[in-house]
C-alpha cells in the first residue's frame, strides 16, 4: 500500500524515525545492527497504525524525506549566500523543524572534488 501521508501522519514517523538512532545516528552502536534496525522499522510500521503499511515503505518514506530534507537545507544555504539578496528562505513543510532538530548532528558532510580537477584523469584510448 503506497499512498501518500497526510502531514500529520508525516510528522508521526518523523517522531518515531528520531526516536530509533539506530536508524539515523551513526554513532550509535546499533547503526549498524540490521536486526535492530529491521525491528526499528517494523515497530514504526506498526505505531504509523495504517493498513497496510510495511516496514519497507517506512523505510523508502525515510529515504524521501531525508532526500527533501537536504533540497530544503540547500534552497536555506543558496539563500544566505553572498548576493542572494536579504531573504533567508524558510521550509514550508511541516516536519522540517521536527526533522532538523536530530538529524543534523548526524550529518556527514563529504569533500567533493572540482570537477576541472575530475577531468585531469580520463584517459583517452590511442
Amino acid at each position: 500500500m503506497t499512498r501518500k501521508l497526510s502531514e500529520d501522519e508525516t510528522l508521526k514517523l518523523v517522531q518515531l524515525y528520531g526516536e530509533n538512532e539506530c536508524l539515523w545516528d551513526i554513532k550509535s552502536l546499533n547503526y549498524r545492527n540490521k536486526e535492530m534496525r529491521s525491528t526499528a522499522l517494523q515497530n514504526m510500521a506498526q505505531q504509523m497504525q495504517i493498513g497496510g503499511l510495511t516496514s519497507t515503505e517506512v523505510k523508502n518514506k525515510i529515504k524521501a524525506l531525508r532526500a527533501t530534507y537536504y533540497l530544503e537545507l540547500d534552497k536555506i544555504q543558496k539563500s544566505t549566500r553572498s548576493g542572494a539578496g536579504g531573504n533567508v528562505y524558510v521550509p514550508k513543510v511541516k516536519w522540517f523543524q521536527a526533522l532538523d532538530g536530530f538529524i543534523k548532528n548526524a550529518i556527514v558532510k563529504r569533500k567533493t572534488m572540482v570537477s576541472s580537477y575530475c577531468n585531469l584523469f580520463i584517459l583517452f584510448p590511442s
